[in-house]
């Protein structure tokens, strides 16, 4: 079963690299560079059942657009990732979002993914 993942990542060698690994492990992937673009995203296309993000993006950061997104979507599930940190920064998450600390495996991702879309999508 296919689901929607919106992958939020401002790299593209990153971005391409988890398109693809992520489209290999059953998901479809609708893939942006921008926070902006993220949420014009979310609000256009109903059908996404997760987002993952990256939390350093030019402009808007992850946390910015993680809020934004749970305003539109309050039952969204939201990842975090980053090479930065090694933690999501405590009081700037919203509740119950896992973090992925880069690099990861494709595996580790899609255990992650599958984890908090529980049985929403």
């Amino acid at each position: 079963m296919s689901r929607l993942l919106l992958l939020v990542e401002d790299d593209p060698l990153v971005r391409g690299t988890l398109v693809e690994g992520l489209a290999d492990a059953g998901f479809e992937v609708i893939e942006v560079e921008d926070a902006e673009t993220g949420l014009e995203m979310l609000a256009s296309r109903p059908d996404i059942c997760v987002l993952l993000t990256d939390i350093n993006l030019p402009g808007a950061d992850g946390f910015s657009l993680a809020y934004a997104a749970r305003m539109l979507r309050p039952d969204l599930p939201i990842v975090y990732t980053s090479g930065r940190h090694r933690q999501a920064e405590p009081g700037r998450a919203v509740p119950g979002a896992p973090f992925l600390p880069k690099p990861f495996t494709i595996a580790h991702a899609c255990t992650t993914l599958e984890g908090a879309i529980g049985r929403l999508c």
